[in-house]
């Protein structure tokens, strides 16, 4: 079994990688998130509240009910490349100050980072990894985790780490679930998680979300787990940064303020769904030829890329590309609003959708509450 220590240093190497060239590249974006607010088309489809809040990235085709003709509705997006119009959503953190109880949404930093990794251990293209089908769909993680689990979250799953980036004095700090033991992050606070690329071929079970897809152990296709052979996609990585410097001062080192929007304290339920919007052929066609990894350089509008792909958005259109959220419920989330300390929101006396707060280590049961 392998450590959480292995486990970190195994993630941390992958966010802090030195800039290199190969077969991968990271989505950008304008800086803001598409939505925040309690949808989720994949375990909540068609209602108008999911369980818990969410910070949505991509296509603003996204909706309460989805499907791959939904997504290419979309007329904007907030990551760069227009072919993707896919979307991404994570549970938001809040700020659950010590001193009297109340919930303060925590805001992003301006900018997202989702990476497609597409190479072989030498880093070049793995002819074996292909586009995803239309109408298919993931999660990674389980918001209803509340410990560490070695099998799930080891470097065959999901890698989940927490980093208070340090700076300025301040240390780095490293953790499956939250980190603790500072009072600063200078240079942000940020999630990190693996999505699965070995598909089984089955349909997403809203009833088992992960049942059709596995995590990959070698190149190749024969590199998928038995049963999990019909089709490897490119690996989704997706950091999630966020800034908590307007908090310094409200918390000590031996406190723990966070809590993502289900009630989690731990930080173990982090999570990502990903439902697919790319145009089809676009990723077969620029896996081919796409090499910036880390560099930004070609830059994904390069035609070896996606510049004969529908090329790439500006950053002024990223940053306009806003859906209003579906309902005027209060989740400490401003709509029309540049997201940062001072324009976050206001003040929570409870998480939205009546989640109670959960500390584990048995898994939570969440709360409906429309």
């Amino acid at each position: 079994m392998l450590s959480q220590a292995t486990v970190l240093g195994l993630v941390a190497s992958i966010v802090a990688v030195n800039a290199q060239q190969g077969a991968y590249f990271v989505l950008g974006g304008g800086g803001q998130p598409l939505t925040i607010e309690r949808l989720d088309p994949l375990l909540s489809p068609g209602l108008a509240h999911s369980q818990h809040v969410h910070s949505v990235v991509g296509g603003n085709g996204f909706a309460a009910s989805m499907d791959y003709a939904q997504t290419q509705k979309s007329t904007c997006a907030t990551v760069d490349v227009k072919a993707d119009s896919s979307n991404y959503w994570m549970p938001n953190l809040y700020f659950h100050d010590p001193k009297n109880g109340s919930f303060i949404r925590v805001p992003e930093q301006p900018y997202h980072k989702i990476y497609y990794k597409y190479g072989n251990g030498d880093n070049q293209y793995d002819t074996d990894i292909q586009e995803f089908p239309q109408e298919f769909r993931m999660i990674a993680g389980s918001a209803t985790t509340r410990a560490y689990d070695s099998q799930a979250m080891g470097p065959y799953g999901t890698e989940l780490g927490w980093f208070c980036h340090g700076g300025n004095g301040a240390p780095d700090v490293n953790a499956v679930g939250f980190p603790k033991n500072f009072t600063s992050c200078p240079n942000g606070l940020a999630a990190a998680i693996t999505m699965p690329a070995c598909w089984n071929g089955n349909a997403f079970d809203i009833n088992n979300p992960g049942a059709h897809m596995a995590f990959a152990t070698a190149d190749g296709i024969n590199g998928c787990p038995e049963g999990f052979r019909v089709k490897r996609f490119p690996q989704i990585f997706v950091e999630y940064w966020l800034d908590i410097k307007s908090f310094d001062g409200l918390y000590t080192a031996q406190d723990s303020p966070w809590v993502l929007s289900m009630g989690d304290t731990t930080g173990y339920g982090f999570h990502v769904d990903f439902i697919n919007g790319w145009k089809v052929g676009a990723l077969n066609t620029a896996m081919k030829t796409c090499r910036p990894g880390n560099t930004g350089t070609p830059s994904l509008g390069d035609n070896s890329c996606f510049g004969t792909l529908g090329g790439i958005f500006t950053d002024d259109e990223m940053n306009a590309c806003k859906n209003r959220p579906a309902t005027s419920e209060d989740v400490g989330y401003r709509f029309g609003t540049i997201d940062g300390p001072n324009t976050a929101g206001g003040v929570l006396d409870e998480l939205p959708g009546c989640q109670t707060l959960t500390y584990g280590p048995a898994p939570a049961t969440l709360q409906d509450c429309q």
